[in-house]
């Protein structure tokens, strides 16, 4: 396999991986034992109303759940894509006999 290849999967790789990080959903606990839904990583399937109902500290959790979550799923996406692009835009080189 070329490097050009690795390079393709490995960037793919991680762009899918950055995407499951931001997908997947969030959810902590609370004192009480009750699970609280945060949503994922973009707050899909996060009922603000309700989670400050019942407890706005709650809600506050759960916004930095969601931040630390896209602090590490971007850096991942971004390098995956820059390495998915070199490999696709860079040639390599031709030998002549």
């Amino acid at each position: 396999m070329t490097a050009r290849a690795v390079a393709i999967v490995v960037g793919l790789a991680f762009v899918l991986a950055g995407l499951v990080i931001v997908v997947v959903q969030l959810s902590t606990e609370a004192p009480t034992g009750i699970t609280i839904s945060c949503g994922n990583g973009l707050g899909a399937g996060f009922d603000e109303e309700a989670v400050r109902a019942s407890n706005p500290a709650y809600a506050e959790v759960c916004d930095r759940l969601r931040a630390r979550r896209l602090v590490w799923a971007v850096p991942v996406a971004g390098f995956g894509a820059v390495l998915l692009l070199g490999g696709v835009l860079v040639r390599g080189r031709r030998s002549e006999p």
